[in-house]
């Protein structure tokens, strides 16, 4: 009898850790979706063939225009997984024969899809601008895998690095693509994964640019690599100070300081210890780690009351801040 209530007792306690779970799961999908950048509209913008014709998502900034943006938004599909994936690309529709665009790989956050992700910021009105090719891969149920974080796909054991290996590969060999400029940011979630697929394929891009996410497990890259992290403080989601938050739930590892993880990577490139930092208005911080090893070179930029959002403001644009990382603008 003794044996029977220990089972019982332990089936009960399962459940309720299980239920738990859920419930939490549930809580910071909500909040993801109140945080995170959301869409204008929950279709794409344009058919396979077809420009853009969308206004942009946001206020007046340093990437924003006035008239629609001409460019060319298209769905894949990659099979060869359980289940089919898909991306989008964005592309300027004036792309001249033999002009070859750089790659910037785009990973939304959790709860959230590509097309939110491209809606988060003018993305479009950048690409026709600043002569890139946009890439927006779509996670399992709205996340990545990440190991340590985050559902579904981690529990699902998806194997994200691979899905954005063929995606990098398909895009690389379009004739309009400069395989040679292969960049790569995210955010949350998709900033979490950024860092995983930036130790793990170091020599797939030319730099990275995280944002409100965290290196989870503290990996390095192969090589110098350059990175750019942007990050609000406060966080409500993704603390900056490392501190616990609801989403630390959802995770088996700690999120790490992130001034502190930022300066171990400069570390690993090969940067000085100490950065130079840089007071901004509205009282924005930036810290840089250079020289480094092959040229690279490291960066933070705190951003302060911003919560955990795509900061796209007339006093800073993420956005264009990425793309001058790059070398794009």
């Amino acid at each position: 009898m003794a044996e029977r209530r220990s089972s019982t007792t332990t089936i009960l306690v399962v459940l309720i850790v299980a239920a738990a779970v859920v419930l939490i799961g549930l809580v910071v999908l909500a909040a993801q979706l109140r945080q995170e950048p959301t869409p204008l509209d929950e279709s794409p913008s344009a058919s396979a063939t077809s420009p853009t014709t969308s206004a942009p998502a946001s206020g007046p900034t340093s990437t924003t225009t006035t008239t629609p943006p001409r460019v060319e938004v298209q769905e894949h599909v990659v099979s060869g997984f359980l289940l089919p994936r898909e991306y989008l690309t964005v592309a300027p529709l004036d792309v001249q024969p033999g002009e070859q665009l750089p790659i910037v790989m785009v990973l939304h956050g959790l709860g959230v899809d590509r097309h939110a992700m491209l809606n988060a910021a003018d993305w479009r009105g950048a690409v026709e601008r600043d002569r890139f090719l946009a890439v927006f891969p779509q996670g399992m149920a709205n996340s990545w895998n990440m190991g340590p974080c985050c559902p579904p796909a981690n529990l699902l054991a998806v194997d994200d690095m691979a899905f954005l290996d063929t995606v990098l590969a398909e895009v690389s060999a379009r004739p309009d693509a400069d395989a040679a400029r292969r960049y790569l940011t995210g955010f949350s979630n998709g900033g979490v994964m950024v860092y995983a697929v930036a130790c793990a394929r170091s020599d797939a891009y030319l730099a990275v640019a995280p944002m409100a996410g965290s290196n989870l497990t503290g990996c390095r890259p192969t090589r110098p690599l350059s990175l750019l992290h942007q990050h609000s403080d406060p966080d409500p989601v993704v603390p900056f100070d490392g501190n616990p938050t609801i989403a630390q739930l959802l995770s088996s590892a700690d999120f790490p300081d992130v001034t502190t993880s930022v300066a171990a990577w400069a570390a690993a490139d090969g940067c000085p210890s100490t950065p130079q930092v840089q007071e901004l208005d509205g009282g924005i911080e930036r810290s840089t780690w250079e020289p480094c090893s092959d040229g690279t070179r490291v960066e933070l930029v705190r951003l302060p009351g911003r919560g955990h959002n795509w900061p796209t403001t007339e006093d800073y644009d993420g956005l264009a801040e990425m793309l001058e990382f790059f070398d794009i603008s």
